[in-house]
């Protein structure tokens, strides 16, 4: 079967692998491919990732199949020091520099609304909930929220 093994950054390859074939062993192939060593591959299908010691068909990979390739931190260059988004479980406080616009504009919004106490534990609630529900989405729903906000451009 022939698979589509696709890098988020749009480069992606076509490699032949069997039902039976290890995750390990397409890792292989995308090294030999695309020179990313093995061990900072994490394979991807349908939003789950496959364990290396693993046969594709476990996961139901079948012919003409696209795996997401996502690069581990380990060997990319380090972006700016940004924290992830609920790196934070604790709202700032309203005397620190924030840590993301979005969030103290919401607190500040939050605050014309409710008492300031009422504010920071709402804005704690939907920290959690966004975190909660960002966790769901997978690759697939990233990726094309991310094409529908490219063409709308």
């Amino acid at each position: 079967m022939h698979l589509t093994v696709k890098i988020l950054n749009g480069q992606e390859c076509v490699l032949a692998a069997s039902p039976c074939s290890l995750v390990s062993d397409v890792k292989e192939q995308v090294e030999a491919l695309l020179s990313i060593p093995v061990t900072d591959q994490k394979l991807l299908f349908k939003g789950k990732a496959l364990m290396d010691a693993k046969p594709l068909r476990d996961y139901g990979v079948e012919d003409c199949a696209k795996i997401t390739l996502v690069i581990k931190k380990s060997s990319t260059k380090p972006v700016a020091n940004v924290p992830s988004v609920g790196a934070s479980a604790k709202p700032a406080p309203s005397n620190s520099v924030p840590q993301r616009p979005v969030w103290e504009k919401l607190r500040m919004f939050l605050r014309r609304h409710f008492r300031e106490k009422d504010a920071e534990v709402v804005l704690l609630e939907f920290q959690k909930e966004f975190e909660r529900n960002l966790s769901t989405l997978s690759l697939d729903d990233i990726e094309r929220l991310a094409l529908t906000k490219l063409r709308q451009q």
